[in-house]
Parts: structure tokens; C-alpha cells; sequence
């Protein structure tokens, strides 16, 4: 009997040791979860004690504060959004890529107006409280007026000296390029005046002058962002780095992994104060890996996600409760220039059968590996469209997907298109002859591709379409060259077809590219239908003509082959529930907006996840 007792004993003995280790490692698990989540911007609400923890807290001979509600914790906590790169230069009087410029639009620079979407003239003011032009419609003077008090991130204060500084990097001729590109081609001449009569206000109006009419004027002078001179003049690179605006928020944190932007304390426009305390960018290259951090509650926002992750993983139970997804199309466009001034693509015929003859579907697939979305021409008529995740529920892999969500075209599209292409080919006159290459009596058939030899994916997408072509009996002798060379043959027109990259807004004014005189006419293309489309929207008044402009624009391009679209690239754009709003400006998030609300957090489920499902906190 005392031997029974004896193990008796000694079993308790161990139960109790067990009990002990177990509530001592959901502790720890419990604590690791709170310092992980508190890092990637997640806020700790406070977790259950246990019994002796409360007691020794009762026992203090100190108060302890009240425990901050959740609506004040979300007030302090940062929006957290990853990106599958980070931008590692921020000079708005330099070229960027999309989200360096989303980053520094919305959050670190502002110009003297910002774009608006509502009615003409499409802007609102920003840095400037005031601007007047000399004829609506018709504009080749603008005077802005710059009020004081406005500062830099750093502290100092605007002066119009940093005013004509930025506006006048424009007018530089290296920015030559930079000013066709965004609508600037006429923009002349800056000078600082006393303003116009009955709102004179001496030396703080600025004064702009066009070279011809401009019905855009103030739309694009939007692009121009100001910067202070001492801190840029001499210094745009380590300008790039450290970037110094007066915008809601500052840039704190630039390095591999992270970017931060803290929100701006001295912002003068409240309406315009940023949502969030801080935005945080992480950089998580991998989409299973950022679904599964948006899924944790590390992410709050997953901005371009590949369409092809959405049909399987968004149809897990749960997500259409905790997630809210868009299927979004910034305006983007890898595509080939055909010119239409000069030389064998000047045919339309022939332009056509080349055309036809592009392994769309083996470049989608195989180079950009994620489906696009269906384009004729570069102008971006796709609104951000909401997926009904509801919808997705249960679905498996293999079943067909949901209409609306972008999918890979069939591989079997490309050999139907050669074949048609083959059969233009013979009816306009380009029979195939010795070992299957098409000749006339002047020659061969040969369409050199003009491209800037960058490695990588425009190489691979080079070699693809050099191979169908010449299955065809098409030859394309390879004319990569720098692109610095390449933009003096172009603006020259002194070639066939060009592979190019086109980016920019989606209510992009495309005169300058596609008008008979744009300054950018680099296709050669002179159609009436075409320039009266193009001259309507800059005509246009209300969102509703605007839209219905660009409509006839696509059209009109697509109808004469101006140009054939390699990719227009489709992602699909997560949110927490948390986050309040999600609103788009060129189909990206806009970022001062961005707040989270006080939804409440289930810890418990989230350490389940964290740990395993066999973890047990109820177990004793």
C-alpha cells in the first residue's frame, strides 16, 4: 500500500510538472507572438494572465494605468504594405518606377496643383492656393500664387526660390525627353511676379509660359513636384536617397528589407493629413509567402499579387471574411511600335500578318509567367474591379475560373495566328522560297526589331518573336542597341519596329504620342479619325466625355495597328478588413488614406496558426 501511494504521489508529481511546462511554453509561444507582431506593425491588445500573474499585479503597491481602448491603439499602429520590390530612389525631377512615384505623389512631394479625376481642368490646388490661366481651354500663360509658411520635412521653409529651382530643372535640356513625355513639350519659360491686379501680392506669384496653346496645361504641370534647392542642387543623388518634400509624411527608413515613412507633423493642410502614423513597405518576393503574412495579420495591404494565386488560395475558408480583392490593370504596356511612315510596315496588310504572327500566349506564359489583361491598345479603360470572394469559396485547382479574373491564354492561339499570318503573307505577294523564306524580286522579306539589348526578359521576349517570325519566313536581323541610340533612331524614325516599354496615368493624354503633331509621333501615324479622338479628350469637361474620349482613342489605335501589346500587366489587390478604405489613382492604392480600424484581433487563433494545430491552450 505505501509503495501505491508512493507512485501515486509521484504521478501527480509528474501531471503537475506537465501543467506547468505547458502553460510555461504557451506563455512563451504567447510572448514571441506579441514581440513578432508588435515589430511588423501589429498592435498588442493585451492576453489573458494567469492566476499568479494576476495576483502578484493585485498585490502592487502602484495603480496600473487603464489599458489604452482598441480605437487608440489602431491610431497608433502602422500600415503595413509589402511589395514584391521596394524603390530605392525617390527625385521627383528624375525618372522613377510606379511605386517610387506612388510613394512620393501621394505621401513625400507635392507640386504647385494635383490631378484630380471629376471635371476640368482635372487638378486641385496643392502647394499653390491659387492658379489663373489666360484662356480656359486654351492655356499659354499660368500664374500661381505660392502662400508662406509652408515647410520642408527638414524643417525649413518654402521659398520661391525652391519654386523656380524645380520648375526650372524642367526646362534643362537633359529633361528635354521627360518634358515630352509628360505633356510639357511647349513649356518655355518661368518668372516670379507680382500677380494679377486686385490680388497682387509682391514677389510670391509664379508665372509659367507655354510656347503654344495647351488645353492641359495645368494637368501637366501636375508631374512637376517642388524640392529645395540647397538640399538637391549639386546633390540628386544623395538627394534620391534621403528625400525631403512637404508632403503628409516624411521618409524615415530606406534600406534592402524595409521602407518607413512617418506621418509629417507639421503638414498644413488637415483635409490632407495622413491616415495611418506611419506606412511600413516590406519587401516579400514570393506571393504564397506574402498571402500568408496578409493571412497573419503581418500585412495589412498586398497590392500585386500574380492572378493566378487568387482562384485556389482565395477560396479557403475564411477569407472573404477577414479579406476584401480587386483585379486591378495599371497602365503599363510592353509593346511593339509599328512605324507607319516608312518602310515594309507602313502596310497594313503586311503590319497585320506580322502582327498575327507574335507568340502572345508562349510570351505570357513562358516570359512573364502570369496572365494579362486582354488589350488592343495602351489605354487603360479597366476600372479596379471587386472580386466576389464569396464566390471563390471551395474552389479547387483545375476548375474553371470565375469571370472577371484574369487567365493564360491557350498555347494553341499562337499556331493559329502563324497560320494565319502565313497565308496573308502568300496573298500579299511574299511567296516562300528557298529554304522557306519569303522573297520578291527587290529581296527578302526582312523586318529588323529594334530594341535596347537589355538582358533578361526583353531578350527572351526578343528571341520569341524572332523564332515565330522566322518559321514563317520572316527575316529579323537583331538591331539591339543602347537606349540612348535608340532614341535618336526612333525620334529620327528611322525604323521598322520598336520594342518599348510605355508607363504613365490612366487618364494619360496619348496627343503628344499618337497626334500627326504630337512631338512624340514617333509611329509616323497621321489619321484624322484618329486626331479628332485625340483632340476630343483633351477637349473633354466631365468624367463621363473624358471616358467616353478614350474609348474612341482605343478604338481607332487598335483599328490601324499602331501598336501590338506584348503585356498588359493584371494584378490582383488584397486588403485586411482592418484597413478602412482602399482607394486606387492609376489603378494603385492611394496611401495618405490609409488608416486601420479597431476591429479586434483573435490572438488565440493567431497563435494556433503560428504554432500548429496541436497546440492546445485548453488542454490540462
Amino acid at each position: 500500500m505505501a509503495e501505491q501511494v508512493g507512485m501515486s504521489t509521484r504521478r501527480r508529481e509528474r501531471v503537475r510538472r506537465r501543467r506547468a511546462e505547458a502553460r510555461a511554453v504557451a506563455q512563451a509561444v504567447l510572448s514571441g507572438l506579441v514581440l513578432l507582431g508588435t515589430l511588423a506593425g501589429l498592435a498588442w491588445l493585451g492576453a489573458e494572465r494567469d492566476s499568479a500573474s494576476a495576483s502578484s499585479t493585485s498585490a502592487a503597491t502602484e495603480p496600473e494605468p487603464a489599458p489604452a481602448s482598441a480605437t487608440e491603439l489602431a491610431a497608433l499602429e502602422p500600415v503595413v504594405i509589402a511589395l514584391p520590390q521596394l524603390p530605392r530612389k525617390f527625385d521627383p525631377l528624375d525618372d522613377m518606377e510606379p511605386w517610387a512615384e506612388r510613394i512620393s505623389e501621394d505621401l513625400i512631394f507635392e507640386g504647385l496643383v494635383r490631378r484630380t479625376r471629376d471635371r476640368y481642368p482635372w487638378v486641385e490646388p496643392a502647394i499653390a492656393d491659387r492658379c489663373e490661366v489666360d484662356q480656359d481651354h486654351a492655356v499659354m500663360i499660368v500664374s500661381c500664387h505660392i502662400p508662406e509658411g509652408i515647410r520642408f520635412h527638414d524643417g525649413s521653409e518654402l521659398s520661391m526660390d525652391d519654386v523656380v529651382y524645380s520648375l526650372r530643372y524642367w526646362l534643362m535640356d537633359r529633361r528635354s525627353w521627360a518634358r515630352q513625355r509628360h505633356g510639357l513639350s511647349t513649356f518655355r519659360r518661368v518668372e516670379i511676379v507680382d500677380g494679377p491686379p486686385g490680388q497682387r501680392d509682391p514677389g510670391r506669384w509664379v508665372k509659367l509660359r507655354f510656347g503654344q496653346r495647351e488645353p492641359l496645361a495645368l494637368e501637366a504641370l501636375s508631374a512637376i513636384k517642388i524640392v529645395p534647392m540647397a538640399a538637391h542642387r549639386g546633390r540628386a543623388s544623395r538627394f534620391a536617397q534621403a528625400p525631403i518634400g512637404t508632403g503628409p509624411m516624411r521618409l524615415t527608413t530606406l534600406e534592402a528589407d524595409r521602407v518607413v515613412l512617418e506621418r509629417f507633423d507639421d503638414y498644413r493642410d488637415e483635409a490632407r493629413r495622413a491616415g495611418a502614423p506611419s506606412l511600413a513597405f516590406r519587401a516579400i518576393n514570393d506571393g504564397a509567402a506574402a498571402l500568408t503574412a496578409l493571412r497573419r495579420g503581418e500585412v495589412h495591404l498586398l497590392p500585386e499579387l500574380a492572378p493566378n494565386h487568387v482562384p485556389v488560395e482565395l477560396g479557403k475558408p475564411g477569407m472573404s471574411a477577414r479579406l476584401r480583392a480587386w483585379v486591378v490593370s495599371p497602365a503599363s504596356y510592353d509593346v511593339l511600335l509599328w512605324n507607319l511612315g516608312r518602310g515594309l510596315p507602313a502596310n497594313p496588310g503586311l503590319r497585320a500578318a506580322l502582327h498575327d504572327a507574335v507568340p502572345f500566349a508562349t510570351i505570357t506564359r513562358t516570359i512573364y509567367g502570369a496572365p494579362g489583361l486582354p488589350a488592343a491598345a495602351p489605354v487603360d479603360l479597366h476600372d479596379p474591379t471587386p472580386i466576389d470572394l464569396y464566390a471563390l469559396a471551395g474552389i479547387r485547382a483545375g476548375q474553371p475560373t470565375p469571370a472577371g479574373l484574369p487567365t493564360f491564354p491557350p498555347l494553341d492561339r499562337d499556331q493559329e495566328g502563324a497560320e494565319r499570318a502565313a497565308a496573308a503573307l502568300d496573298a500579299l505577294g511574299w511567296p516562300a522560297k528557298a529554304r522557306g523564306m519569303r522573297r520578291r524580286a527587290s529581296g527578302p522579306l526582312r523586318v529588323p526589331l529594334a530594341w535596347d539589348g537589355h538582358p533578361g526578359r526583353a531578350s527572351s521576349v526578343r528571341a520569341s518573336i524572332r523564332a515565330t517570325w522566322e518559321s514563317i519566313g520572316v527575316r529579323s536581323p537583331d538591331t539591339a542597341t543602347s537606349w540612348r541610340f535608340m532614341l535618336a533612331v526612333l525620334m529620327r524614325g528611322d525604323f521598322r519596329v520598336a520594342m518599348l516599354h510605355f508607363g504613365g496615368h490612366s487618364d494619360e493624354d496619348l496627343f503628344h504620342m499618337f497626334h500627326s503633331r504630337g512631338a512624340l509621333n514617333l509611329a509616323g501615324v497621321a489619321d484624322e479619325q484618329l486626331d479628332a479622338a485625340l483632340d476630343g479628350y483633351r477637349a473633354a469637361a466631365t468624367r463621363g466625355d473624358r471616358d467616353r474620349a478614350k474609348r474612341r482613342v482605343a478604338a481607332r489605335l487598335a483599328e490601324l495597328r499602331v501598336v501590338s501589346i506584348l503585356h498588359a500587366p493584371a494584378h490582383v489587390t488584397l486588403s485586411s478588413r482592418r484597413l478602412k478604405t482602399v482607394e486606387f489613382i492609376d489603378d494603385l492604392p492611394r496611401l495618405d488614406t490609409l488608416a486601420l480600424g479597431d476591429e479586434p484581433v483573435d490572438w488565440r487563433a493567431r497563435a494556433r496558426e503560428a504554432a500548429g494545430e496541436e497546440f492546445c491552450w485548453t488542454c490540462r
